[in-house]
């Protein structure tokens, strides 16, 4: 590669990540690069992007539909329709990006040439702690051969209500400033790229209800949510759960609908328009008919699905 320096232009000899020159040299196109130090390390990386051409999904061939629930004590809860559930804890990383925000303060103080440069190293270093720990978790959830489905979270700050003002308690400032920091679009689109690079399809799919809806019965209320606390309970029948697993199991059930609406019309779309109060109407009243249950699997087959 050639690099312009102080120095003037000089040529590094470039050895690359084997999968990646794989990729190149079968027909990917190489795009925009950049160069980036690591201080801890003392070593330059060279950071490449590439296009690659994946050929186009055959619907016939999913065999896998999963659901992925996201929030901040689990950053996110994964199931598929054969009831395999992973949870992904928030507490470390929530733990050390308070640990970032918790260093600003004093240095914002100090307001010296050190401290300011110090405050510009812990915001990109912070940044790229979260898409690190996106990127672990997107690489773990887009499996081969699957439709995933995922919330569409637009608009999810305007539909979420957080408490502000000065009677707010430190814990729901700290609560705040957790949802607002940490990058779920961001997850969601590492996700979409990896999952096309194995072969496989993330879809989004209404968030509405998708933690109040028992996917037993289907009975929709707040008050299958005691106290808005992780425990969900069915006031109708009586089903219990972990809330963030009945969000994620509601999300891979619409996510199984939708590859059924893919297999009859031949279109998928990669987020549904619910817009208008009667469409909307009319896909919460189809979610509302869905059951968790073993007819659930996407070829009707397969050992009953348990409360596990």
């Amino acid at each position: 590669m050639s690099i312009i320096t102080l120095q003037g232009r000089i040529v590094v000899p470039y050895d690359g990540y084997n999968k990646h020159l794989d990729l190149i040299a079968n027909g990917a196109k190489i795009g925009a690069a950049k160069i980036v130090y690591q201080r801890s390390s003392k070593t330059y990386y060279l950071m490449v992007s590439i296009e690659v051409e994946v050929p186009e999904i055959n619907p016939l061939k999913i065999t896998r539909v999963s659901g992925v629930d996201v929030g901040m004590r689990y950053l996110a809860v994964e199931t598929d329709l054969q009831n395999k559930s992973k949870f992904y804890s928030g507490k470390d990383p929530r733990h050390k990006a308070n640990r970032y925000h918790k260093a600003r303060p004093t240095l914002q103080r100090k307001g010296t040439r050190s401290a300011k440069r110090r405050l510009i190293a812990l915001s990109g270093r912070e940044r790229r702690f979260i898409a690190d720990v996106n990127h672990q978790i997107s690489k773990e959830i887009a499996k081969p051969n699957s439709l995933i489905g995922l919330e569409n979270l637009t608009g999810i700050r305007d539909r979420t209500k957080s408490k502000s003002g000065k009677k707010t308690s430190k814990k729901q400032r700290r609560a705040n400033r957790n949802k607002a920091k940490w990058s779920f679009a961001e997850l969601h689109g590492y996700i979409d790229y990896k999952a096309h690079l194995n072969g496989s399809l993330a879809t989004k799919v209404p968030a509405n209800y998708t933690s109040k809806s028992c996917p037993k019965c289907g009975h929709t209320s707040d008050a299958n949510r005691p106290n808005k606390g992780l425990l969900f309970r069915c006031e109708c029948c009586g089903h219990e759960l972990h809330a963030d697993l009945v969000g994620a199991r509601n999300i891979a059930m619409r996510a199984l609908l939708v590859r059924q609406d893919w297999m009859s019309t031949g279109s998928l779309s990669a987020s549904p328009n619910v817009s208008g109060s009667e469409t909307k109407a009319e896909i919460l009243s189809r979610f509302s008919e869905l059951r968790w249950s073993s007819d659930t699997s996407p070829h009707h087959s397969g050992t009953p699905l348990d409360d596990g």
